[in-house]
């Protein structure tokens, strides 16, 4: 792993960020506008309700394709949205919603997302609310405190997993990245983590270029995951990434000075 320093993080991300801007078919404007939001996502007290719903969504989209989740998250919704409802559902219930043939029939996903309102509720017992109980863990922006977290999260839900509870901490505004397989490849390549398993380096690599730049840490996740994920990304007018698992476009990269994969790959 190699160490940098602030101005090298600086310039790793403004180059990516330069590079990706430079790929898109979007106006400058549009882009930028594309990209707002993901300058806005801030940690803010919830209800209950909307914590379980954010872990609905996630433990569904983990294993499955977007599109099978999203062409069938209205459904997903009438039958999980409601925290309540959901933590006195049986097995007779459960056949239903599965016989009904509305949502992703997948036992255990739907028990283990009950078995996630039962833990909420219980949460409410012990400690008055979710974000009682997210605040119970002191200042989060500290490692130890952070990742106290993420263990007991673990700990208690199903379908808060290895990347599954961070996705979850990342939609609920926590100053961390998402270390999914795009973003572990991407910082294992540059040298910010020696390995792509590293799920705590990468967390840690993200906090030290969002400091550094002085940019939203969600923000950096999107540029980089846009950056190495196969496919279109229509809303960014980006016809496919850069940093692609087999034949990277290093000829296109802006960072390829500070690429360790460049040593494996010679351009032709």
């Amino acid at each position: 792993m190699k160490t940098y320093t602030n101005t090298e993080l600086k310039d790793i991300f403004k180059e990516t960020e330069k590079t990706f801007f430079s790929q898109s078919t979007l106006k400058k404007s549009q882009l930028k506008e594309a990209l707002e939001p993901f300058k806005q996502i801030k940690k803010t007290k919830r209800k209950d309700n909307d914590y379980f719903w954010v872990m609905v969504y996630v433990a569904f989209y983990s294993g499955f394709k977007a599109t099978t989740v999203t062409n069938k998250i209205g459904a997903i919704q009438d039958y999980f949205g409601d925290l309540d409802k959901v933590s006195k559902y049986d097995e007779s219930k459960v056949q239903k919603i599965i016989d009904s043939n509305k949502v992703i029939n997948h036992r255990q996903k739907i028990n283990g997302i009950i078995n996630n309102a039962k833990q909420i509720k219980a949460i409410q017992k012990e400690f008055g609310s979710f974000d009682k109980y997210l605040e119970s863990f002191g200042d989060t922006d500290q490692e130890d405190n952070f990742f106290d977290l993420v263990k007991d999260l673990k700990k208690r839900f199903k379908y808060l997993g290895g990347i599954t509870v961070f996705h979850f901490l990342t939609d609920i505004g926590f100053n961390v990245v998402k270390p999914d397989r795009v973003l572990c490849r991407i910082f294992n390549r540059l040298g910010l983590v020696d390995s792509e398993d590293d799920y705590a380096g990468v967390i840690k690599a993200g906090r030290q270029i969002s400091i550094a730049n002085k940019v939203p840490i969600r923000y950096i996740d999107i540029i980089f995951v846009a950056y190495g994920q196969v496919g279109e990304k229509k809303e960014f007018g980006i016809k496919d990434g850069i940093c692609l698992t087999t034949n990277p476009k290093c000829e296109l990269c802006g960072v390829y000075n500070y690429c360790q994969f460049k040593k494996k790959k010679k351009l032709k």
